[in-house]
């Protein structure tokens, strides 16, 4: 802790060297002498509204006119009268310099009064950002629109307005010694496991780095252990309806400020694999669509090296020769589908980097490109253009980004496998796959529950979108303190 001196003079030298006041041309510091004292005043522009800074200023003339009026004298008393006049949301004052100029560079403004040895901290903020507006990501044809920004107490507004419980808990942690970024563990009190609450709450106090630009990730991999394992360990989401469902499941959300995504802890393959359309729709539409969405899953792992598997196999046995291409391309068959995957990362990656306007000729383009100029040449056959076509469908088909890029890591690993050793490569390799998914925990939870270990139940929720008024119990694999959904 670094006391703020009661030296006005000195203590303004110093927070201008800090601050870089003259220096950086958004610090704003202003001076005032109100009732015979005199006052500091430190803002950051951009992060608030000039009415609400004018309006603030005007308030501490005339609170200092009354402590005046009143007989009363000294930086103590005015500094109690701003504390209990000033009419603003949030006002509170420190004796930590550091904290001071943390609040400042956060959109508060701090007022230094001469001979106090405080700060006050006045709430002005007015941060810039977007409305919420339809996810990107997790679309639905029915349901609510609104998304999560960047601002985190938007984003806490959003999910304060689907739960309106008293025990819903949003703690504030400060991370990044550089950038000050605000991280909220957010959890139901009488829900969510308290072990599990405090083991994330342990590992956010424990973060310790310059600072986390990029946001969610930076805190994903600093939550989690096996960085190194291709499937998420966290589930990501822009919806508040999302958060607000698994928060009532017993999960646990994190946010982070200056990001629309929002980690949900602990997660499940069969997490990813759901999509908040099937609540949309009819329980038999939905539990349709699931089972699309299911086998989109199996498909954009297996179907490549599954076939190519057969295509080799057809050497031992004549009743397979229906998987071998009929026009073969002038290389070989594991060739061409490694360069057709290559071939869609290079198209997926330049997507991404067009600008909108250009984005669909670039599709027409490289489909002319990849498909009938490719096939006419004999680069690839027909059977695997359409092959990995239906493949990256059903890639894009799965509901989780981070889900479709880890199976598509597993893919290529199974094409490697399946290219050296044939179909036993393969064999080997689906069974490698899953024995990672089986021997994966999300914060001690099993990855590949409700499968292994097998839950009954939670494998029927898994197959079937079951009627709401017929779930009246909560995930058991999460330990809630309270299990019964008809309770509350």
């Amino acid at each position: 802790m670094h006391s703020i001196d009661t030296d006005l003079d000195r203590l303004v030298q110093e927070v201008n060297r800090i601050l870089g006041v003259g220096v950086s041309f958004d610090v704003i510091y202003r001076s005032f002498h109100f009732g015979g004292l005199r006052l500091a005043v430190y803002a950051l522009n951009g992060f608030f509204q000039s009415l609400l800074i004018l309006n603030t200023v005007r308030e501490l003339g005339k609170i200092a006119e009354r402590v005046a009026e009143r007989g009363e004298s000294g930086a103590g008393a005015l500094r109690d009268a701003i504390l209990r006049e000033l009419p603003s949301v949030q006002v509170e004052s420190t004796r930590d310099l550091d904290r001071a100029i943390a609040a400042v560079l956060s959109g508060p403004i701090a007022v230094f009064l001469d001979g106090a040895g405080e700060a006050i901290l006045v709430d002005v903020r007015a941060y810039p950002d977007r409305g919420p507006g339809d996810p990107a990501v997790e679309r639905v044809v029915r349901g609510p629109r609104d998304g999560y920004t960047e601002t985190l107490v938007t984003n806490v507004s959003l999910t304060r307005r689907r739960l309106r419980d008293p025990r819903l808990r949003f703690e504030l942690f400060e991370v990044g010694s550089r950038s000050k970024t605000e991280v909220c563990l957010v959890y139901i009190e009488d829900i969510a496991n308290p072990e599990l609450v405090d083991t994330i709450r342990h590992k956010i106090r424990r973060i310790s780095v310059d600072g986390i630009p990029m946001a969610e990730q930076s805190i994903e991999e600093f939550l989690i252990d096996n960085k190194w394992n291709p499937y998420p360990m966290a589930r990501y989401t822009e919806r508040p309806d999302v958060v607000a469902t698994h928060l009532l499941q017993g999960y646990i959300a994190v946010f982070v400020d200056t990001s629309p995504e929002v980690i949900i802890v602990p997660t499940t393959f069969v997490d990813h694999v759901q999509h908040p359309e099937d609540y949309h729709q009819t329980p038999l539409a939905g539990t349709y669509m699931r089972w699309i969405l299911l086998f989109s899953v199996m498909v954009s792992v297996l179907l490549p090296p599954v076939w190519l598997a057969l295509a080799r196999a057809a050497e031992w046995s004549e009743a397979l020769r229906w998987a071998v291409p009929h026009q073969a391309g002038k290389t070989p068959l594991w060739v061409q589908m490694f360069l057709a995957e290559i071939g869609m990362d290079m198209l997926r990656r330049a997507v991404i980097n067009t600008p909108v306007p250009l984005g669909s000729a670039l599709g027409i383009v490289a489909g002319v490109v990849f498909g009938q100029t490719a096939a006419a040449v004999g680069l690839y056959s027909a059977e695997v253009m359409v092959l990995m076509a239906v493949t990256y469908v059903a890639s894009f088909a799965t509901a989780s980004p981070e889900l479709a890029a880890a199976n598509r890591l597993v893919r290529l690993v199974l094409l490697v496998l399946t290219a050296l050793f044939g179909p036993w490569g393969c064999a080997a390799g689906i069974v490698g796959w899953l024995a990672l998914l089986a021997g994966s925990r999300s914060f001690g939870v099993p990855y590949f529950w409700p499968v292994l270990p097998f839950h009954r139940y939670g494998f029927k929720q898994m197959l079937i979108r079951e009627p709401l008024p017929d779930i009246k119990t909560r995930i058991s694999v999460l330990h809630p303190v309270d299990d019964d959904k008809r309770a509350g």
